[in-house]
């Protein structure tokens, strides 16, 4: 009723289908895993950005604490902020030293209305200032998003910040999923609301 299988049959078989078939599972399996391990490396890198641009923003945030109330923003800090981005980025295990950084300042002039209309964008402080070598550009630029800010108790409009990081995607990571066109880089974009 039951055939009985030889081992030494089983494995060395003059047809080869079994061997041929473990190969190509084997092969398929492979392939598999690290197309995993290389979706979960994006994941962790895009969450990476993620954490160190909510840190950078909450620096710039900060920043009349840190600066003895200097609330201008100027591109010597924006150099030292994106070192300091790359050191959190080595920290974090992940070697990359061509992240890009943006930082965008979006200030009100003062007024005691909380009228909208009187919600007017101060250009002379309202700034944009970018580190790196890779053109980054947050998706949705900050002045389009003036209405995030809120009316303070102070009496004026609160200035707004957004933090974007951009880094290169990896070359294998590009070359797999869009062979013919370059792969945009990875962004991570934050906004935070002044003191």
């Amino acid at each position: 009723m039951f055939k009985k299988i030889n081992q030494n049959e089983f494995i060395i078989n003059n047809k080869g289908a079994v061997i041929l078939e473990l190969v190509f599972i084997v092969s398929i399996i492979a392939l598999f895993i690290k197309l995993l391990l290389s979706m979960a490396a994006y994941q962790s890198t895009v969450g990476k950005l993620d954490r160190i641009s909510y840190s950078i923003a909450g620096i710039v945030r900060e920043r009349a604490r840190l600066y003895d109330n200097d609330n201008v923003l100027t591109q010597a800090q924006v150099e030292k902020l994106k070192q300091l981005t790359e050191k959190m980025l080595l920290n974090s295990g992940a070697h990359y030293n061509n992240i890009a950084i943006k930082i965008e300042t979006l200030h009100f002039n003062d007024t005691d209305s909380p009228d909208l209309i009187d919600k007017i964008i101060d250009e002379r402080n309202s700034l944009s200032l970018s580190a790196g070598t890779v053109a980054c550009n947050p998706t949705q630029p900050l002045h389009e998003m003036d209405s995030l800010s809120p009316y303070g108790n102070t009496g004026r409009w609160i200035p707004l910040y957004q933090v974007t990081l951009c880094l290169p995607t990896i070359p294998w990571y590009s070359t797999l999923f869009s062979p013919e066109t370059p792969a945009p880089a990875i962004k991570s974009s934050a906004i935070t609301i002044g003191r």
